[in-house]
């Protein structure tokens, strides 16, 4: 198992034990564990959204050489996330483990003219931790996230580069993002969330700084 992962499942041990003991305890009395239920202790729950991005390239080198226009575009894809809200922390602060994905297309072209164009797969692996209203039929939150994003070239087809084939590439991304939980029931929500991911990310003969903002509607079940 990697470090990173372990690291992750350390943090929710100690989130969900926190949460546990937390509502165990009440104005200084201990309550029997047996009267704790799971949704007394936290706020768990899932989710799935379908995403639409629109990234944005602010450089982009191909070649040693830098590229005068660059643009990413059709990007569509989806995404699941698992979270805890526990009552240690008023379910007020929380964490998720997300990962989401798109596909599109990229495109560039340099000053003589010269164009290239690939298609653009990117697959984000995030730990967030988020800040909400704790309560209430509409709950708005915002967060910060550190992860992974793995990045597939295919199709390419770049003046200098030979490799037209399926290429992979994977570095360090962070997160911004924002949203509004609905709840629809007892058990069930709604939401729409909008985020800002940065990576930079390096090919053998090409780099590109990846930015995209990312627009999120999906459904969730809480437990």
């Amino acid at each position: 198992m990697s470090q990173p992962v372990k690291v992750v499942l350390m943090l929710l041990r100690i989130m969900i034990v926190g949460g546990v003991v937390g509502g165990l305890t009440v104005q200084g009395h201990t309550i029997e564990p047996s009267q704790v239920s799971a949704a007394e202790s936290a706020d768990v729950y899932i989710s799935a959204s379908v995403i639409g991005g629109f990234p944005e390239i602010p450089g982009m080198n191909l070649a040693g050489r830098e590229i005068s226009s660059s643009n990413a575009y059709k990007s569509v894809g989806g995404g699941f996330k698992v979270g805890i809200f526990p009552q240690v922390t008023q379910r007020m602060l929380g964490i998720e483990l997300e990962y989401f994905g798109t596909t599109g297309r990229l495109s560039s072209s340099n000053s003589s003219g010269t164009e290239g164009k690939a298609g653009l797969t990117v697959l984000n692996s995030m730990f967030n931790i988020v800040l909400r209203r704790p309560s209430g039929e509409i709950l708005p939150y915002g967060g910060f996230g550190l992860g992974y994003s793995g990045v597939i070239l295919h199709g390419a087809d770049f003046p200098g580069r030979s490799n037209q084939d399926i290429d992979s590439t994977s570095g360090f991304s962070y997160q911004f993002m924002g949203g509004l939980q609905w709840k629809v029931s007892e058990g069930a929500f709604l939401f729409a969330e909008y985020k800002h991911l940065v990576s930079d990310l390096h090919w053998k003969a090409l780099s590109l700084d990846y930015r995209a903002n990312y627009g999120l509607v999906g459904v969730g079940l809480s437990f």
